[in-house]
């Protein structure tokens, strides 16, 4: 291999746990850099002043498409995750709120087109969190780190390919703006979908609000949740919030299975533009892609994990699509953004109170899921902020308001872009395909540059450029059609 015979840490190398990421969790054991490891550790120590936050795995609780952010690796179980442990954290890791947008994802594509789009899609996704997982091995390997987060990840692939220059640190800094935009951009849809929902439960016990409405009555109850600070309390709510959105599922799934007919169902797309945007809503869905590095680390038997991902994601792939082809099947071209919209909502008929249950538990479930959404972003963003400020009672006042802030504006967006399903979409294409197809595919080319064969480098431009070009295509039609919403008088809830 081409690099082999390089120096084990380049001076480049070893500024990688200095460049002003706080989510680095290096521990290089370098028994030559003895000096270089402890001043790393302390910097990193500086870096974080809220110190309760740091150091556990929530792995278990999280279904953030980039929860890699905040699971560290500092304080691992003595024995790692089993095969069944590891299966399980990769489903709940990949069943968010994506899943509910499905049948509307089916509707703009149509039933045949959109089983064989979703498949390809998912199948792209589960490739790029291998070719990830590959990566991060192998740079764990190279620069003698246990673990690498996945900004760390694309920084260290950057130094493979291109020792010293800029390129490295313009990696994690790409990185993690995406991974700022596309967090807020998931807490600026929870507000959009809490509140759409809540008018049609208030709606169905004669009481009219609009969604703008229930928005700012959500602001000051979201910010006093974005103000907890302490992991270990986000993580159980996290966990809460999984549990009721699976028996919310589990309803909505009867509902469909009872309501299945075949009118007015299409075998593919009414115009190209749909295409677009069923590519930004299919890729929101993917959400694993941040678990896998962190659930690969606390393997017991690492070697597993490929098998552990496939048998994982074919289950929730089977799911992904019985939700969005029975959706659809069920609804046609009346199928909404989100399935919920579609449930029964009349209170006075006790047959629908199983209905206005799932909207209010779901309502409740994503409410939890915004405290880990909105972490991911404030923990990248804050501690720059706030680690400037000596006094650590001006440096708290900064934080909270700084949440508070950033919540605010967060909710001023949902309140400007009011389609649920093209604000999903947008999202979806803009960030979650780049996060989930265009950089893992981009750090597997750059890791094993020098040591692959040309056809992987083929396969892997192959795939950023799939990427680039839904990307492109998806946020262009998306923003088209925004703009077209926001000019005319059209619902809200379609």
């Amino acid at each position: 291999m081409a690099d082999e015979g390089a120096p084990l840490l380049s001076p480049t190398e070893h500024a990688l746990g200095r460049s002003g990421n706080v989510n680095a969790t290096y521990r290089t054991v370098s028994p030559d850099t003895p000096r270089q490891h402890a001043a790393s550790l302390e910097n990193n120590a500086d870096d974080s002043f809220t110190a309760s936050t740091r150091p556990i795995d929530i792995a278990v609780a999280t279904t953030s498409l980039l929860s890699s952010t905040i699971i560290q690796q500092q304080d691992r179980p003595a024995a790692g995750l089993s095969f069944v442990e590891t299966l399980l954290h990769i489903i709940k890791g990949n069943i968010g709120t994506g899943i509910i947008g499905l049948p509307y994802a089916f509707r703009l594509a149509g039933f045949v087109v959109g089983l064989v789009g979703m498949m390809g899609i998912g199948t792209i996704a589960v490739y790029c969190m291998m070719l990830l997982v590959k990566a991060s091995r192998r740079l764990c390997e190279r620069y003698n780190k246990e673990s690498l987060d996945y900004a760390s990840t694309a920084e260290s692939a950057a130094a493979m390919y291109y020792p010293g220059g800029k390129l490295p640190v313009f990696a994690r800094r790409l990185v993690n703006t995406f991974l700022v935009i596309t967090q807020l951009g998931f807490t600026s849809i929870y507000f959009l979908f809490m509140a759409q929902n809540l008018e049609q439960i208030f709606e169905s016990m004669n009481v009219t609000l609009s969604s703008r409405n229930f928005i700012f009555i959500l602001i000051p109850i979201m910010i006093l949740g974005c103000w907890i600070r302490d992991l270990k309390t986000i993580a159980v709510y996290s966990a809460l919030g999984n549990v009721l959105q699976m028996i919310s599922l589990a309803i909505i799934l009867v509902f469909l299975g009872m309501h299945l007919h075949w009118e007015g169902v299409r075998l593919g797309p009414q115009q190209p533009n749909d295409l677009a945007l069923f590519f930004g809503l299919a890729a929101f869905s993917v959400e694993g892609i941040g678990v896998v590095l962190p659930l690969e680390n606390d393997m017991e038997q690492p070697a597993k994990f490929p098998k552990v991902v496939l048998s994982g994601m074919s289950f929730v792939g089977s799911l992904y699509l019985l939700v969005g082809s029975f959706g659809y099947i069920s609804f046609g071209d009346d199928t909404k953004s989100s399935i919920t919209f579609n449930l029964p909502g009349g209170s006075h008929d006790i047959a629908n109170l199983p209905y206005i249950f799932v909207k209010m538990t779901y309502v409740f479930a994503i409410g939890l899921g915004f405290l880990v959404q909105f972490y991911v972003a404030i923990e990248i963003i804050e501690p720059p902020v706030c680690n400037r400020i000596n006094s650590p009672r001006r440096r708290s006042i900064t934080s909270y308001a700084l949440r508070a802030l950033l919540l605010t504006m967060t909710a001023s967006l949902a309140v400007g872009v009011p389609d649920l399903g093209l604000f999903i979409s947008l999202v979806g294409a803009a960030g979650s395909s780049t996060l989930a197809i265009i950089f893992p595919a981009l750090i597997h080319l750059f890791t094993f540059w020098h040591s692959s064969h040309w056809s992987r480098k083929a396969s892997n431009i192959i795939i950023a450029l799939f990427g680039v070009g839904g990307m492109g295509f998806g946020t262009y039609a998306t923003i088209f059609q925004l703009v077209d919403v926001l000019s005319s008088s059209k619902p809200l809830i379609s």
